[in-house]
């Protein structure tokens, strides 16, 4: 968390929503998928996006953690993607 992002990514338009999940809902949302935690998608834990969540929360996100990316869609109002929080 001691790096530096030089301003807020997460506040610009064209960045999706970034939110960290519970074990809870991390456990409903793979049971849905039928998939494991390790079958997801990665991201970087030195990532602009994970840096500016963890100053926002004001807590590191430990790895394994599965962030929530809610993106503006034109064909479905919006697509919710699912990210393995990886070592960077």
């Amino acid at each position: 968390m001691e790096e530096s992002v030089p301003f807020n990514v997460l506040s610009h338009k064209m960045v999706p929503v970034h939110e960290l999940l519970s074990d809870e809902e991390t456990d409903k949302v793979l049971k849905k998928l039928k998939i494991t935690r390790d079958q997801l998608p990665k991201i970087k834990e030195n990532d602009a996006a994970i840096k500016m969540l963890e100053k926002a929360m004001n807590q590191a996100i430990p790895e394994k953690s599965v962030i929530r990316i809610i993106r503006d869609s034109e064909t479905s109002e919006e697509a919710v993607v699912y990210r393995l929080v990886i070592r960077g």
